[in-house]
């Protein structure tokens, strides 16, 4: 093997390697998914403490509301998205599956409590999908951040380990939900806004 088709090999696998830790693509997502459940979260915690609401039908009205808003919103964003480089890496593949995954996840979650609630074990039984849903980001978070080697994502699987285990311990907590709130603002909302800062251009 001469030396220009050794040159070309050690090209291409720099390519490769390049785009096998392309920056990750999701940002705007999880910007939009954050921003949404810190509103959603903050909310229920007034409505459950009696500031807002009549302390029963307004739950579900904010929930609505934020799974309306959600869908429409990553509508959009899916639509209004340009077209970069790197969106085939191994990092951006992964995130587009686990990313589909864990909403589905948490869905299945909050019909089976819907279920669980109508049938006596009551409203408290809602509030188990917190960790649950935070069980989920630490997955998808881990996953996508060691594939693409990002360690904003990384920390932010590590902080929603953290909030599994905070939010149970305060369960039965009345500020539970500012809690939560805060825990998205760290592991979901930031690191989106980080993920988008570093972004690539846009492809000409």
């Amino acid at each position: 093997m001469n030396d220009t088709t050794g040159d070309d090999i050690r090209y291409v696998r720099q390519l490769a390697e390049s785009d096998a830790h392309a920056p990750l693509l999701g940002g705007r997502f999880m910007l939009w998914w954050g921003m949404l459940l810190i509103a959603a979260y903050t909310a229920h915690h007034f409505a459950l403490n009696g500031a807002i609401g009549d302390g029963d039908t307004i739950f579900p009205w904010i929930w609505i509301s934020f799974s309306v808003a959600g869908v429409l919103g990553q509508i959009v964003l899916i639509k209004s998205m340009p077209a970069k480089a790197g969106s085939g890496s191994a990092g951006n593949r992964a995130s587009r599956a686990v990313w589909l995954a864990a909403p589905c996840a948490i869905a299945s979650m909050i019909l089976g409590s819907a279920v669980a609630a109508s049938t006596g074990a009551g409203p408290a039984t809602f509030d188990w999908i917190v960790p649950v849903a935070f069980a989920v980001y630490a997955c998808a978070l881990f996953v996508t951040g060691s594939l693409a080697r990002d360690r904003t994502t990384m920390a932010a699987g590590l902080c929603s380990v953290v909030m599994v285990g905070l939010f149970t311990a305060l369960i039965l907590h009345p500020d539970r939900y500012l809690v939560a709130a805060g825990g998205v603002a760290l592991s979901v909302f930031l690191p989106g806004l980080l993920l988008l800062l570093a972004e690539p251009r846009a492809r000409d």
